[in-house]
């Protein structure tokens, strides 16, 4: 009988430890859902914080630059960052004119222009320079990377000029791919050209963008800062940096009203600008980058949109990426 009692015992002991163990992994389950169900939420909250400052930026643009002759930086979309309070957090925004950077999507040759040893275009010498005057550590010739982008936006598989890329020469690789033969959707495509390095990516980044499904876009000369008067000097060749730094010194606080004010200006005055550049500037922009930081409880969200002003001086977003630089 007193075995009977004790092996019922071990059996109700055993029945109980059983239990608790159920219970304790039940239980580590049910915090770990509640803490994922936790983060989902603040995720999406932070999303829709990072929207909301989108549709705040859209209707900046509309009133302050929509319709204008002129965008310059006196304007109050170009006021350096915003941070407004939330409940839990913060939303940061900041926006970016593109047409104050090289377009990468300019190298892309027009249709015209297509046949191999037709020569740089106006976009190309201007990268290249470029190139030369601001990323002289490049691992190769500043005239090798002009040609491989260019290779790998246009629409064959024939190598433009000699340092240029194509499939065959990706397709060799030990983990090998295609061009994408069309234009670029990030700057971040950059990172894959043939032979190019972390290095050379960090050098180039800060002097270039990308404007999707856009291969003619203009440089605005009221946008560009002090730090980017390369910019002028890769587009105008006699034009060097401390001229094009001055001449951005004495541009008016509203931005230059005409072209012609800044042909006429000191700087640029004895300088015979061909037309082909001349129709590459600009004083009014067309495209914006919106870069959002949203911190809401635990939880950072990044957010960068691509705006557009439209013929019919309508502000639409053509894309956005989450989590990273444009």
């Amino acid at each position: 009988m007193r075995r009977q009692s004790g092996v019922a015992l071990v059996v109700v002991m055993m029945i109980v430890a059983l239990v608790v163990v159920i219970a304790v992994g039940m239980s580590g389950r049910l915090q770990l859902q509640l803490q994922r169900q936790a983060n989902l939420q603040q995720q999406q909250q932070a999303y829709w914080y990072g929207i909301a400052a989108e549709q705040a930026s859209i209707r900046l643009l509309k009133s302050t630059v929509a319709g204008k002759e002129t965008v310059n930086l006196s304007q109050d979309w170009a006021q350096l960052g915003a941070t407004f309070p939330v409940d839990n957090g913060s939303i940061t925004g900041k926006l970016i004119d593109l047409q104050s950077y090289f377009n990468l999507n300019n190298l892309q040759r027009p249709a015209d222009r297509q046949q191999v040893g037709a020569g740089q275009t106006a976009s190309q010498k201007a990268f290249q320079r470029l190139l030369e005057l601001k990323a002289t550590d490049l691992s190769m010739p500043a005239e090798y990377l002009t040609a491989r982008v260019s290779d790998w936006l246009d629409s064959d598989s024939l190598l433009q000029t000699a340092g240029g890329a194509e499939q065959d020469d990706y397709a060799g690789l030990q983990m090998p791919f295609y061009t994408a033969n069309s234009l670029m959707g990030s700057t971040s495509e950059l990172r894959v050209m043939l032979d190019l390095t972390p290095a050379d990516y960090e050098l180039v980044r800060p002097w270039v963008c990308v404007i999707p499904k856009v291969s003619s876009s203009k440089l605005n000369i009221n946008t560009i800062t002090a730090e980017n008067a390369a910019l002028l000097s890769a587009y105008i060749p006699e034009l060097d940096e401390g001229a094009a730094s001055d001449l951005i010194a004495s541009r008016p606080e509203e931005g230059f009203a005409t072209l012609e004010e800044i042909w006429a200006s000191p700087q640029l005055a004895s300088i015979s600008v061909t037309d082909e550049v001349k129709a590459m500037m600009a004083i009014n922009s067309n495209y914006f980058l919106l870069e959002t930081t949203v911190t809401y409880m635990d939880t950072v969200f990044n957010l960068a949109s691509v705006l557009v002003i439209d013929e019919q001086q309508n502000v639409k977003v053509i894309a956005r990426r989450f989590g990273g630089q444009w």
